[in-house]
């Protein structure tokens, strides 16, 4: 460290470096290259500063006309949306006013079809009221040229008839009455009654068709314009002969006191249109009889209070209150059977109506759109319709 000098630059003399000369200019040094350090950190500082302002001012200006340029690109995109939605409302009023028109000649052309539907009616009404008037006269005059050779035929048949054989209406009413019994108890054996039994006309077996007969009754038909008392006793004695367990008189006319059936002289008496519900009670009653016959053999004593039963006024109103309560139940039938018809009728003509509503909105459409609206095979009209339209006619000729 001795030897080490530093010559001065103003006298040009060398000067040792001590220690604490080498201190003090270490110092000096630093101090002086700090204040320098400062002074150009300073002037760089300022330098940054300044082209911070400059380059801030420049990026201010650039954005201003950036922003400009895309203020007025923005100004020009609004103003050309601005005329778009004006075009687009012009357009949109033009469409509304062509859809308005286009409603109103709809409308126009609905009320004018109506019109001319309504007139086509009207004289298909009219031309058809004109042929069923002349067709109901037509028919007015044969049917009054039928009833008046009907008059006379039935008074020649009224002639005929009266002057005919009684046996020959017995044996029409026979026959009609053979058939009935015949078709409701086809497990029954309805025959002729034998000849040389007079007074009589039919025998029926019950269950004789699938079995051992059960009992008997006999039938005899009358077609008389007055009831004679003396068929009584004589239809007695054929029943005891063919020992039928029941007769039955099959009369057009009643006795006064004896209203639709009954019995009288321990004959069942009845109208022809009771003869079912009379005949189903009493081979019903015949039937229970003869079963409760074979569980009571050899008991004489209920023997004779069944045969009092049967011969008694108990079992008269049992058979009168089952046939009555056959006829209400057959008539209630009828009615539900009317009631249902009704209903049918009624489901059926709103049916019709929904179709006819439905075609009706098909065929506006159809005026409207035009061959837009996809085709409805079941709504189109046949071929043949078609040419009756064109041909002036309507569907309601049909």
């Amino acid at each position: 460290m001795a030897d080490q000098t530093v010559t001065c630059p103003h006298c040009h003399q060398e000067i040792p470096l001590t220690e604490a000369l080498t201190a003090q200019l270490s110092k000096h040094i630093r101090a002086d290259l700090e204040a320098s350090h400062r002074r150009e950190l300073h002037t760089l500082e300022e330098r940054l500063e300044n082209d911070k302002k400059r380059l801030w001012a420049v990026a201010q200006t650039k954005a201003e006309e950036k922003q400009g340029k895309q203020l007025k690109d923005l100004m020009a995109q609004v103003k050309e949306k601005e005329e778009q939605l004006k075009a687009a409302d012009d357009m949109e009023l033009q469409l509304r006013k062509k859809t308005r028109q286009l409603e109103e000649q709809a409308q126009k052309q609905k009320l004018e079809m109506e019109r001319q539907l309504d007139a086509e009616r009207a004289k298909i009404r009219a031309e058809a009221k004109k042929q069923e008037l002349e067709v109901q006269q037509n028919k007015l005059k044969e049917k009054d040229k039928q009833i008046e050779i009907m008059k006379k035929t039935i008074e020649n048949l009224k002639r005929q008839s009266e002057q005919g054989s009684m046996q020959i209406q017995g044996e029409v009413g026979e026959d009609a009455l053979k058939d009935v019994l015949t078709n409701n108890f086809p497990r029954d054996v309805i025959d002729d009654v034998p000849t040389g039994i007079q007074g009589a006309d039919l025998i029926q077996r019950i269950n004789a068709q699938v079995g051992p007969t059960t009992a008997t009754i006999l039938w005899e038909s009358k077609n008389t314009k007055s009831f004679t008392e003396s068929w009584l006793p004589k239809l007695k004695q054929d029943q005891e002969s063919t020992k039928a367990n029941l007769a039955i008189l099959v009369s057009s006319v009643l006795p006064k006191d004896l209203p639709h059936f009954g019995i009288k002289s321990g004959i069942w008496i009845v109208e022809p249109k009771f003869v079912i519900p009379l005949a189903t009670a009493l081979r019903l009653h015949l039937t229970e009889v003869a079963k409760i016959k074979v569980s009571l053999k050899g008991k004489d004593a209920k023997m004779d209070l069944l045969h009092q039963y049967l011969t008694g006024n108990e079992f008269r109103n049992r058979i009168e209150n089952i046939v009555l309560t056959f006829i209400q139940m057959k008539e209630d039938l009828e009615a539900e059977k009317r009631s249902l018809v009704r209903i049918w009728s009624k489901r059926e003509k709103q049916l019709d109506k929904v179709m006819l509503s439905t075609s009706g909105v098909y065929g506006d459409l159809q005026g409207i759109i035009g061959g837009a609206l996809p085709q409805i095979e079941q709504l189109e009209l046949e071929s043949t319709q078609t040419a009756q339209i064109s041909a002036g006619k309507s569907l309601f000729d049909e």
